[in-house]
């Protein structure tokens, strides 16, 4: 009896230890399930000075994470609302106007990198107040607005030499 109890506690062994020997994970960055690897901690250095830039409501700041070729078709196959490069500092600078109050968190889920491209894959929480625009005269032509936005989301960057910048998702 002694000796099958024995052969019975050395077959289950490898299966009570496997859990603990055969589940060592990978360091991941703080606060995320990415691998920290140098790579990963360049692509969400670039897409968290866009979201502090943001926040601080410098578009200037947003604009130096953006790469020359970026291209953004907002969800959307209507070609009036795709936005270049050429006109994002314009479009930055407006809309940063309008924005009287901003609260902006970025949990970064997944980061995916082919050679120089990378896709990052994130869960956008967000809430911004936007100031009335009034006319020459004072008319309000629109009311100010409070807007919440919670939704994944989907930024794409190339590397650029060493660094990394958004083509894609701003």
């Amino acid at each position: 009896m002694r000796l099958r109890l024995t052969r019975l506690a050395l077959c289950l062994l490898p299966l009570v230890a496997m859990p603990i020997v055969g589940c060592k994970k990978e360091p991941t960055i703080p606060g995320t399930e990415i691998p920290d690897t140098e790579v990963n901690r360049d692509i969400l250095a670039v897409l968290e000075r866009y979201r502090t830039a943001f926040v601080r409501r410098d578009a200037a700041g947003v604009l130096a994470t953006a790469h020359p070729t970026y291209y953004d078709t907002a969800g959307t196959d209507d070609p009036g609302d795709d936005l270049e490069y050429t006109e994002l500092g314009v479009v930055l600078r407006e809309r940063m106007a309008q924005l009287e109050s901003v609260r902006f968190t970025i949990d970064y889920l997944e980061i995916s990198v082919i050679k120089d491209r990378a896709t990052v894959r994130a869960w956008i929480d967000a809430s911004f107040r936007l100031q009335p625009i009034a006319d020459e005269v004072g008319a309000v032509e629109v009311d100010g607005s409070h807007t919440r936005k919670q939704d994944h989301a989907m930024f794409e960057l190339i590397r650029d030499g060493r660094a990394w910048r958004i083509t894609r998702g701003l």
